[in-house]
């Protein structure tokens, strides 16, 4: 079966331009990228609102804070946006990309990745603090802690993970100019690494968005859900969204024979892999959490082993 055939690449071309894959499906069709949107909100209005003082106090990320206890502070200011640009910005690139993941992933596994982005950007920012490559600022006024806020580790996470499933896919950068994901991703990483290593305007939240981008592609090229919950992960003869690095095309090999049965073999792989992990799901949530897609790819992938036991 060729890279086209797959589940993935039929996501990747029919989400071909970001800028059009939402025409009447509305976002409430993306429950868990809806709710964080809105949570996102909710935050930002209570922040810059009524509880100004308690949020600053308790829950925006300061290394100190957290290296003296204060652990929660690396999910809470995830939710947290210093300004309306800020938080626009965000939640504009999350409603893009959040639901192709949510899709793929469902909504649980979406929140655990999207949540550790996130935390983990904090965690290696405190690290950075640690070794004092980033400084406290002193002033005459006094010693002001170093803090960070915002979700950009989180949604840096997420744009990582569809680099790598679908890299391929094409951006209109700022509306306008169209660019593969992959390139967009990496532009934006030089961009952070530079600026880290320059120690320009706002490094230390550079730091936090290449953790995110870290935990977005580590999870997508080892299968991070099937590492962390035991499930076997699918495998086949292209890595998913690795195709479209060799134009859609397998790797040739010398002996048609020998390719064809690796082929059947790996494809057998895969599709036992695939009734495993979709029966998993199952087990844990039910069979009414399975999507229509999951179902057909069930029934064609059970249809292909009992042919092969037949034959």
């Amino acid at each position: 079966m060729s890279w086209q055939n797959r589940s993935y690449a039929s996501e990747d071309d029919y989400r071909r331009s970001v800028g059009r894959r939402f025409r009447g499906s509305g976002m409430s069709a993306y429950d868990i990228v809806t709710k964080i949107i809105i949570a996102n909100i909710v935050v930002y209005l209570f922040h810059h609102g009524p509880l100004q003082g308690f949020f600053e106090n308790w829950l925006i990320m300061q290394p100190d804070a957290v290296v003296h206890g204060q652990v929660w502070r690396m999910f809470t200011a995830t939710y947290m946006h210093a300004g309306f640009w800020h938080i626009f910005i965000n939640m504009l690139v999350l409603y893009f990309f959040g639901p192709l993941l949510e899709h793929r992933w469902g909504q649980k596994q979406f929140f655990i990745v999207y949540s550790l982005g996130g935390i983990f950007g904090n965690v290696v920012l405190t690290i950075a603090w640690l070794m004092h490559f980033i400084p406290d600022v002193h002033t005459p006024f006094g010693i002001f802690p170093v803090q960070a806020l915002g979700a950009s580790g989180s949604v840096m996470t997420i744009m990582a993970a569809g680099a790598t499933y679908y890299p391929t896919t094409e951006v209109l950068v700022y509306f306008l100019l169209p660019l593969q994901l992959r390139t967009v991703v990496i532009i934006y990483a030089l961009g952070f690494v530079w600026n880290v290593y320059n120690q320009g305007p706002n490094f230390g939240g550079d730091i936090c968005h290449l953790g995110g981008l870290v935990v977005g592609w580590w999870w997508a090229r080892t299968g991070g859900w099937a590492w962390a919950s035991g499930v076997p992960r699918p495998r086949s003869p292209v890595r998913p969204g690795f195709g479209a690095l060799f134009k859609g095309r397998p790797k040739t090999v010398k002996s048609r024979e020998s390719g064809d049965f690796r082929s059947r073999v790996a494809q057998r792989q895969a599709d036992a892999a695939t009734v495993d992990r979709i029966l998993a799901k199952v087990a844990d949530r039910g069979i009414h959490s399975l999507t229509d897609e999951e179902k057909a790819t069930l029934k064609a992938a059970t249809e292909r082993l009992n042919a092969h036991q037949a034959g």
